[in-house]
């Protein structure tokens, strides 16, 4: 990710009066699309999010026709990589027994698989449950990327 003090950086903070108020609105839209979809449980968002955090981009299959092949979970070779309970609290900063509870709460779903040695992973399932939450998140996606093509359009005719 590209922090401030880069060329990225300074388009963005250049162009922050363009991007800005996209993605405020769209980042609001996804939240509230998102506490919709997880019944009023942001933490639950968070939760998954932070558990599905953990397959690394090479991880992931190269090419997604179908949001269920997201991961192989029958493929040793790719999956993903351990987290537990006391791991996510940790990086979420959110309480271990509010997390072991979401964690029960997304194994009842079926978004949540845990292994015999505690570590979690998220399921095939929560692909195909959540495709309308993964497209709030590419329409966010979407208008946050034309408003850094108008940002870029802008800045060229500055020049």
């Amino acid at each position: 990710m590209p922090s401030r003090d880069t060329a990225q950086g300074a388009f963005i903070k250049s162009s922050f009066g363009t991007v800005w108020p996209v993605h405020l609105a769209g980042f609001t839209r996804l939240l509230v699309q998102l506490r919709k979809r997880f019944d009023g449980d942001l933490d639950l968002v968070l939760v998954l999010a932070v558990i599905g955090s953990r397959t690394l981009p090479e991880r992931w299959v190269p090419a997604l026709d179908e949001l269920t092949q997201m991961t192989r979970l029958d493929d040793t070779e790719t999956r993903q990589l351990p987290i537990n309970i006391q791991s996510v609290a940790e990086y979420s900063g959110i309480p271990r027994e509010t997390v072991r509870r979401k964690v029960v709460t997304l194994q009842e779903k079926g978004w949540v698989a845990r292994g015999a040695d505690g570590c979690l992973t998220v399921t095939r399932g929560a692909a195909c449950d959540l495709e309308a939450a993964t497209g709030d998140t590419i329409a966010s996606l979407a208008s946050l990327l034309l408003a850094f093509e108008a940002a870029k359009v802008a800045g060229a005719d500055e020049e």
